[in-house]
């Protein structure tokens, strides 16, 4: 553990003089590169780029390399003179003495030696220039003669003791303890009669209701102080002096994802792990955790989420897309199955436009059911040149953001968003309303967020019930925003003297924006004066790096992806200890004689719709390595799943099939293929393979559900596969089964009987079943029978003939039969007869095969062994 107590502050230390030998290829400090997006600025991508309207997109810059200081230009070493002449003749006096303040020592006795005469110019016959040609001021890569006063003046302004580092950072959080009946009686009128309108407002310079006029001055002067620097010069000073600079992207492809690190160990994993006001968790048992990602691609959020949580994290992304899309390739610490990108109807990922917000809400909302459990969102875009204009051209921005975050973020559920600049009422009367419609937020400042620039996170936490009409609201007014023509602009959203009344509030935003403030103008300071000396370096960033780390429990590793092993080895990876020949079994075709199973308890079923190779169907396992690398297991053999394209995240091996699935009836019917797991052995990396039989199946049918995506059309024009989970029947259930299927009428004109799939996007769905397979939950030298007499379950043992309850038994789970043994002893009931489904009633005139099953002789030996 880090040597800091809970909250260490680290004052700053002297600077040692070393050369600068990391990269950076970000936007200067003020400027927000790239987009409405994350931060997404690692060693090989620029500040910010996602999702927001394509007229302030900005295409990313080529990535570059920031050189050492070393090899750029050599530190330039001032000249001391320990003797100054003052006066003289010869070689010591006159023009020497004036040059004494540009030669050492060293240079004047040479030249001395040399018989240099300083009334004289330099050459044979002193036809030379008799003046000194001054040392070059030059700074970094400045034109010669440029002068930045502005600059020199912020450098000489940075104080060391001034900057403070908290780490981990404090918390402060603002409850507004908003009463339903209080929600209640923000109506629509209320809210309309608080707008004021007029014409656009495009300087702050006045704006400081919210702050200290001091802080607001300070900040303004700091960032005008860069001007006319050098984004280079910038970057490599900031790379020098920011002591947190050196954690740089970690394990993952950008910035953006330590920063959620960041902010999630801050506020004690209540993103990765949402609980309520009781400490219990907020996702079920029998559910993911839902998240959504808006205005963030690349990704590096959804990546750190999708690394902490694996899949049983299901996320939902909309940015902009193309230049500003998610890099879902480039996810690799994190897989990206269980991220679903969405775009809108005009498939542009532009936030700005109320039909793309509200399609996106009800796509997220359809999945979800009741909305995401967390939501964040990271936009911004490149303000180059209008650095002090940054917020209110990002007011829009902010708006759309907390929209969307209103719209899909389920009651007692969690936000987080990037802004800027906090000085406009119409800034602050948005971060009011959103009090409202949380019970706790805080302005924040994570460490990795630069302390030289304007960026702060609104963290919302627990969503109140009750915020449609401010949510409906703030939809009215991005409508007259998104569609306005003339140059009325919408200033306040909430009056001043309403936010004034608040004086909770009000201080609480003041206190926020002096801070930032501050630590903003010492961060701007520090910079300039790195800038004036490339000598200075910040000692502290290795131990800062491996500190934080190990507080966000992030390792300290490089990023690294190692190509995957050839399928025969990544197959033995993954069996362990388990030898490949068992996954060549056949199991067990279902036999018409007396005893078909030994008991009725301890089996379940599911229908298949596949009992051989046919019409490009499998049954078998199949192995997913990321993506759409997946290959499925015959004839001892492991083949490359073409044209499926079906994802399965990597270390994943499961039995399953793919199915034909139909919808409509007639001539009008059209089919697709799914592909249905019926057990696991390993899911994403998760080893069920010795978990009960119910269990295994309740994790497939999560898993199933966490990267299964509604059918849409992927680069190529093909539509991913979709996937689902088989429902399982218990054996003595087996007339629910049949009564859950109905007769449907096929393309060809022949009538079958169908079972309806369980799927939300399209629940009309459904397949053929061509047979039951049966598994057995307990070992197969066990059997699972009922006590009438005890009324509950018993365990008997056929080799010894002994029985036990689970209570007088030592280890319960040696009768569990683990996915190998229930595989073994798979037993398959293939319909080759469309009679041999019919009811008692519909087979009365049937003459039977004796060779064959029927669904009447399953029914009788059910009823023979119940009594």
């Amino acid at each position: 553990m880090p040597s800091y107590n809970s909250h260490t502050m680290l004052g700053a230390k002297n600077f040692e003089s070393s050369s600068d030998d990391s990269s950076d290829d970000d936007e200067p400090e003020m400027v927000v590169a790239s987009t409405a997006s994350s931060e997404n600025d690692d060693d090989d991508e620029e500040d910010d780029e996602t999702g927001v309207p394509k007229q302030f997109a900005k295409k990313k810059h080529g990535s570059s390399t920031a050189k050492s200081t070393a090899d750029e230009e050599p530190a330039m070493k001032r000249p001391r003179f320990d003797e100054a002449t003052t006066s003289g003749s010869g070689t010591s006096g006159g023009a020497a003495a004036a040059a004494a303040p540009y030669y050492s020592d060293m240079t004047r006795r040479m030249m001395e030696k040399m018989n240099y005469d300083a009334s004289k110019g330099l050459g044979k016959r002193g036809q030379g220039r008799v003046d000194i040609v001054p040392v070059s001021q030059q700074k970094g890569r400045r034109g010669l003669g440029l002068k930045l006063d502005q600059l020199d003046q912020a450098a000489s302004g940075f104080d060391e003791t001034a900057e403070v580092l908290t780490i981990p950072e404090k918390v402060t959080w603002f409850e507004a303890g908003t009463e339903e009946s209080e929600l209640a009686n923000l109506s629509r009128d209320v809210l309309e009669g608080w707008l004021r309108y007029g014409p656009p407002k495009m300087n702050i310079d006045d704006e400081d209701q919210f702050c200290e006029p001091a802080v607001l001055e300070k900040v303004l002067e700091s960032k005008t102080a860069f001007d006319k620097l050098g984004a280079q010069d910038m970057r490599m000073a900031r790379t020098r002096s920011n002591p947190f600079e050196t954690i740089k992207s970690s394990i993952f492809m950008n910035r953006a994802a330590v920063k959620m690190a960041n902010m999630d160990s801050m506020f004690e994993y209540m993103f990765t792990s949402p609980v309520d006001g009781a400490g219990n968790s907020l996702v079920k048992d029998s559910d993911l955790l839902y998240f959504a990602d808006v205005c963030a691609g690349p990704g590096g959020f959804s990546e750190y989420f999708l690394w902490r949580k694996k899949w049983l994290a299901k996320g939902f992304g909309f940015t902009l897309k193309e230049c500003n899309d998610f890099k879902l390739e480039d996810f690799k610490a994190g897989t990206p199955e269980t991220f679903d990108t969405y775009y809108g109807p005009k498939e542009n990922g532009d936030v700005f436009d109320p039909e793309n917000i509200q399609a996106f809400a009800d796509y997220v909302l359809r999945q979800t059911e009741t909305g995401v459990h967390v939501m964040m969102a990271d936009g911004g875009f490149s303000v180059e040149g209008r650095e002090n204009e940054q917020e209110i051209l990002s007011k829009q921005l902010y708006l759309c953001q907390i929209l969307v975050a209103l719209s899909i973020v389920r009651t007692e559920g969690h936000f987080v968003v990037k802004l800027f600049d906090l000085f406009t009422p119409f800034s602050v009367g948005l971060i009011y309303l959103v009090s409202k419609c949380f019970k706790k937020i805080s302005i924040c400042k994570p460490n990795t967020s630069r302390p030289a620039n304007s960026e702060r996170y609104l963290v919302c936490k627990w969503k109140n019930p009750g915020t449609d009409a401010i949510q409906r609201h703030l939809f009215e007014v991005n409508e007259f925003l998104f569609n306005k023509k003339d140059q009325k602009d919408i200033l306040e959203l909430v009056p001043f003297d309403v936010l004034k009344e608040d004086e909770a509030f009000f201080q609480y935003v003041y206190d926020s924006n002096n801070e930032i403030g501050r630590n903003q103008v010492v961060g701007l300071r520090k910079i300039a004066a790195y800038t004036e000396n490339t000598n200075l370096v910040e000692s502290r960033q290795a131990k800062i790096r491996s500190d934080c780390l190990t507080i966000w429990k992030l390792p300290d590793v490089l990023r690294r992806h190692p190509p995957p092993a050839k399928p025969d080895e990544y197959a033995r990876q993954i069996l362990g200890d388990w030898q490949q020949q068992f996954l060549s079994s056949e199991g067990y075709p279902l036999q018409p004689k007396e005893d078909l199973f030994s008991s009725i308890h301890g089996w379940q079923f599911v229908p298949v719709a596949v009992t051989e190779h046919v019409d490009k169907t499998i049954r078998t396992f199949f192995m997913g390595r990321g993506g759409k690398d997946v290959f499925y297991f015959d004839k001892n053999f492991w083949n490359r799943l073409q044209d499926a394209h079906l994802e399965l995240p990597p270390k994943t091996l499961v039995y399953g099939e793919v199915v034909k699935e139909l919808q409509g009836e007639g001539r009008s019917q059209v089919a697709i293929h799914a592909f249905h797991i019926i057990d696991g052995l390993m899911l994403g990396g998760v080893d069920i393979r010795r978990l009960p039989l119910a269990e295994r199946l309740r994790m497939c049918e999560k898993f199933a559900k966490a990267i299964n995506k509604p059918p849409k059309p992927d680069s190529s024009g093909t539509r991913t596969m979709p996937v689902r989970s088989k429902r399982s029947f218990e054996l003595y259930g087996m007339e629910d089964f049949f009564e859950r299927m109905d007769t449907y009428q096929l393309k060809d004109g022949a009538r079958r009987k169908g079972y309806k799939v369980r799927n939300t996007n399209e629940p009309d769905r459904f397949y053929v079943p061509r047979g039951l397979l049966f598994l057995s939950e307990v070992r197969n030298d066990y059997l699972k029978q009922f006590s009438k007499t005890h009324n509950k379950f018993y365990y008997y043992h056929k080799a010894r003939k002994a029985s036990f309850f689970p209570d007088q038994m030592k280890c319960v789970e040696e009768t569990i039969a683990s996915f190998r043994n229930c595989l073994e002893n798979r037993v398959l009931w293939t319909w080759a007869d469309v009679r041999q489904v019919l009811s008692e009633q519909e087979s009365a005139r049937t003459v039977k095969d004796p060779q064959l099953v029927y669904r009447t002789d399953l029914e009788q030996f059910l009823v023979k062994k119940s009594v």
